[in-house]
């Protein structure tokens, strides 16, 4: 007995230590007989157990709906939430109480990431709505809120709300979503636009200022606007002013010229814009002016150019909004394919002046004020652009350039500094964004005789203590 109990002892411990989990025993105490074969195979089919991954803090709630998904769409309304929002929406409440409600809801319904929140505060700003904690309005408990109703409750935690010093008028910022965050491409426009179309939404869903709905309506066709615009603007930035306008400006001493860098050694390699070759410039120049030009301006050309007298007139920083955008015809096509096949098809814009209401204002006397007053004139343009960035614009768009004429008739952009949609204007909620009420000042301190600041505007003392010896 008491050598089959040593024996069954001494092969527990050989399995221990060789952790293999089936062996055969085939004699006694000394002969243990395993097959490496079986051993492996057993090992390979056991299930291995999988520890379970936990979640960190900033991974949970990833692949919930956010409430923002493009046919995402609110629920019906419950008549138990009807009733409450009877209450909480009645017209009764003024404006700045109703939005302020329907804001705290709304935010507690969606799942904000950090830049749809910043998107959608600053968008709180342009319609004059603060965003942070009520001041002065002390910490908040249970207690505090058990008696309370959900309209009192909605005023007591909100987090956006209307200041003392605003009033109702807002607007929307889309026309500066190009200034404020990066669209790059046109799935983040889209992503932009669609959330302030989804709270324009949640307004009128919940019926939340039905005196407005109206001015919503006209928000909500603007953000449909916004999502071709703002990619429209954003491609025609790119390729303006395009070769037929950089060509002249090479040519004629502009921002362009002598910043050809392609015959450069050290630059061919750069993957960076090398400028026009005055070459290329001059059949660009010739080209277009060949295919859009008139015979008084061929015949002005003519005799500048023999008298060597081609100059720049006039030279004009302005905003202009486009009119007309008409597309080269087919003679000027057919004349491009026969003999100028690698370069590009020239149109034309028209534009007439338009005044950018976003810059400063110039500092001038009341005299010439009153002079500039009677120069607000709009002036017609017409400029000569590729097919192919005409196809980018659209009437309505508006830039900020700098406007060139050539002594023969020709307009040229020398550059194009900002590219800006059709319903880009100023708010005036934005000229005082982040304003408040300045505070009461204190009284002046007064000088002391000997030339120290004092309180109450008497010599001071000396030490501390009063003793000026020691």
């Amino acid at each position: 007995m008491a050598t089959e109990a040593d024996a069954a002892t001494e092969l527990n411990l050989r399995r221990e230590k060789s952790d293999l989990h089936h062996a055969h025993v085939e004699g006694g105490e000394d002969e243990v007989e395993e097959n490496p074969q079986s051993v492996a195979v057993t090992q390979s089919a056991a299930p291995k157990k999988k520890k379970k991954k936990s979640k960190s803090k900033g991974q949970k709630g990833l692949g919930k709906p956010t409430g923002f998904e493009e046919y995402y769409v609110d629920v019906p309304v419950t008549p138990e939430e009807y009733n409450e929002e009877q209450d909480l929406y009645n017209e009764s409440r003024t404006f700045s109480e109703r939005i302020e409600m329907a804001i705290q809801r709304y935010k507690a319904k969606r799942n904000f990431d950090s830049e749809r929140k910043e998107l959608f505060d600053k968008y709180m700003s342009y319609g004059g709505i603060d965003t942070g904690p009520k001041m002065f309005s002390g910490g908040l408990d249970a207690n505090m809120l058990a008696n309370k109703t959900a309209a009192e409750i909605a005023t007591m935690t909100a987090t956006n709300f209307v200041g003392a010093d605003k009033d109702s008028e807002g607007g929307s910022n889309a026309s500066r979503l190009p200034q404020m965050f990066d669209v790059t491409t046109e799935k983040q426009i889209k992503s932009y636009t669609s959330i302030i179309r989804n709270f324009l939404n949640y307004l009128l869903h919940h019926d939340v200022c039905p005196e407005y709905k109206d001015q919503i309506n006209a928000a909500r066709s603007t953000c449909d606007l916004a999502e071709k615009e703002l990619w429209a603007c954003k491609q025609a930035s790119l390729w303006l002013p395009g070769d037929f306008n950089t060509a002249c400006s090479t040519i004629f001493g502009g921002y362009y010229a002598n910043m050809y860098i392609g015959d450069q050694d050290w630059a061919k390699d750069l993957d960076i814009y090398k400028g026009m070759s005055t070459e290329t410039a001059t059949r660009i120049f010739k080209a277009g002016l060949a295919a859009q030009t008139t015979d008084e301006v061929i015949n002005a050309f003519t005799t500048k150019s023999k008298e060597n007298n081609l100059a720049v007139v006039s030279a004009v920083a302005t905003g202009l909004e486009v009119t007309d955008l008409i597309k080269a015809d087919d003679a000027v096509l057919e004349m491009y394919a026969a003999q100028k096949p690698s370069l590009k098809p020239l149109g034309r814009m028209k534009a007439k002046t338009w005044y950018n209401p976003t810059l400063p204002e110039e500092d001038m006397t009341e005299e010439e004020v009153a002079a500039a007053a009677t120069l607000l004139e709009i002036k017609e343009y017409e400029l000569w652009v590729e097919d192919e960035i005409l196809d980018m614009c659209f009437v309505g768009m508006k830039f900020d350039a700098t406007v060139r004429e050539l002594n023969f008739g020709i307009l040229y952009f020398d550059t194009i500094i900002g590219v800006h949609c059709s319903f880009y204007s100023l708010l005036p909620n934005e000229t005082i964004i982040g304003w408040r009420e300045p505070g009461p000042r204190l009284p002046p301190r007064e000088k002391n005789v000997d030339g120290g600041v004092g309180g109450t505007g008497e010599e001071d003392g000396g030490d501390l203590d009063g003793d000026d010896e020691l």
